[in-house]
């Protein structure tokens, strides 16, 4: 039961922020968000701001990552994170794989310094059979898929199309996927 656990997200961007939205309305779980790019009076009135990264790792029932691959980002959640995590707490990534260090989380759960993962990426996708994660008990595992609902599809269909009426009529799309060949505007 979500009810009255705490939920520790590590990035506030769009993505963190309807995460805190859905868990505080939907579940009933206090939430705490750390950003060291929001400004503390620009948090959701719902998220306690928390201004050093190690509070979510020491209070929160259930760490989720929220934050880009960034060189800042890489490799930065690992055993020293993980030993400040409670004994009943999980541990979500539906971030970025390489943020976290893959061997030090197999050797958190392995030693039971929390109860358990639930990740959508890894650091090399698609992770190999045998990679440790996908064998363990404690690990929910998805093939990074986690946008996969009727409501992201729906919404990615409609901005296909939109890009489809913006290049037939000589416009630059909003979302393109790739590097314009051309300056924007021309």
């Amino acid at each position: 039961d979500l009810e009255g656990k705490t939920l520790g997200i590590i990035g506030m961007g769009r993505i963190g922020r309807l995460v805190a939205q859905k868990a505080s309305s939907a579940f009933g779980m206090k939430i705490l968000g750390y950003d060291p790019y929001l400004p503390l009076n620009a948090f959701p009135s719902a998220v306690e701001a928390v201004t050093a990264r190690e509070e979510i790792f020491r209070r929160a029932d259930v760490v989720s990552l929220h934050v880009p691959a960034t060189p800042e980002t890489r490799g930065s959640v690992g055993m020293a994170a993980f030993r400040l995590m409670k004994p009943d707490a999980f541990f979500i990534n539906t971030a970025r794989g390489e943020i976290v260090v893959e061997e030090d989380l197999v050797t958190a759960l392995r030693d039971g310094i929390f109860r358990g993962a639930g990740l959508d990426v890894f650091a090399e996708e698609p992770p190999a059979p045998d990679h440790p994660l996908l064998a363990m008990d404690q690990v929910i595992a998805t093939p990074h898929n986690a946008a996969l609902t009727q409501e992201a599809m729906d919404r990615m269909g409609l901005h296909a199309a939109m890009g489809i009426v913006e290049v037939l009529e000589r416009k630059d799309p909003q979302w393109p996927v790739n590097r314009p060949l051309r300056p924007r505007g021309r």
